[in-house]
């Protein structure tokens, strides 16, 4: 399995720069974000030879994007706004097929006032499910357009806050470009990120969620009543279960590093990794 990083964690004063230092450290595929390049993560259209500047510097590095970002909130309680991202989504869709990926990721939303990966109670409400179902059903038709997959991750804060709140979102949808990006560290909501709930909480969202999955994160989540994320291999998730699920599904995609905040970390993060996974014969 080859390792990946978020762009936006490893700092740089171009993009050039930033592939060249992700390439010193051994990856050699992305999640790509256009806040690394063009200071914001959906842009309302790019220039002449942007796209092929970015693309360019992954080929020059031997790294390959996996995904885009095309994260925006898809509940947002200001319409106009809506409207303005559920555009630049189309934007971003081309972006990803110039680059030949086929991964798009979403940000299922979120009611918080402070932004769409903060949480509120108004999110779980049905009326809000709903929103998320009628803005999904508004971009769809890009993405098959496009021959793209949106991949969708289950996270505490946002609309699709459990597994199983996750598959209800899948089967309602029913379109075969709709698919999940595991990332184990998002599954503990505030109050049960605790060492004896970890097996049964990445066992259940396998079992629910396992045949549909087409990307994989490795993030980390710390032991404790908040939700605090660490770096890959530093937190409470059981990297031996994962990696031994993801074989047993014949998962054949990327392990994207994420939430790695502190650029010490990355090499000890990625030594883990690497021995987690040879364990696992991946």
């Amino acid at each position: 399995m080859e390792l990946g990083f978020f762009s936006p964690e490893i700092s740089g004063q171009n993009v050039e720069e930033v592939f060249a230092k992700a390439r010193a450290l051994g990856f050699t595929q992305v999640q790509y974000d256009f806040d690394t390049s063009h200071g914001e993560e959906m842009p309302a259209g790019f220039g002449p030879g942007e796209l092929a500047r970015v693309a360019q510097a992954a080929r020059d590095n031997g790294i390959s994007i996996a995904a885009v970002n095309g994260t925006f909130n898809m509940v947002d309680s200001d319409p106009e706004r809506l409207e303005a991202y559920i555009r630049r989504f189309t934007v971003i869709a081309q972006a990803c097929a110039y680059f030949g990926c086929k991964i798009v990721t979403l940000c299922t939303g979120s009611k918080s006032p402070e932004g769409m990966w903060r949480y509120s109670p108004a999110t779980a409400e049905e009326p809000v499910f709903q929103q998320l179902l009628a803005t999904t059903r508004r971009i769809l038709p890009v993405a098959e357009s496009y021959g793209l997959t949106l991949g969708v991750e289950t996270e505490a804060s946002n609309v699709v806050f459990t597994a199983r709140r996750t598959r209800r979102y899948l089967d309602e949808i029913a379109s075969p470009h709709l698919k999940v990006i595991m990332d184990c560290a998002n599954l503990f909501p505030a109050g049960t990120a605790r060492r004896e709930n970890v097996a049964a909480t990445i066992g259940e969202a396998f079992s629910l969620l396992g045949g549909d999955i087409v990307l994989a994160h490795g993030k980390d989540v710390a032991e404790g009543d908040a939700v605090h994320f660490a770096s890959p291999g530093m937190g409470i998730v059981d990297y031996d279960l994962y990696f031994d699920l993801l074989k047993k599904i014949g998962y054949a995609g990327p392990l994207i590093l994420h939430g790695v905040h502190d650029p010490a970390d990355f090499a000890p993060s990625i030594a883990i990794m690497r021995e987690k996974l040879l364990a696992a014969g991946l």
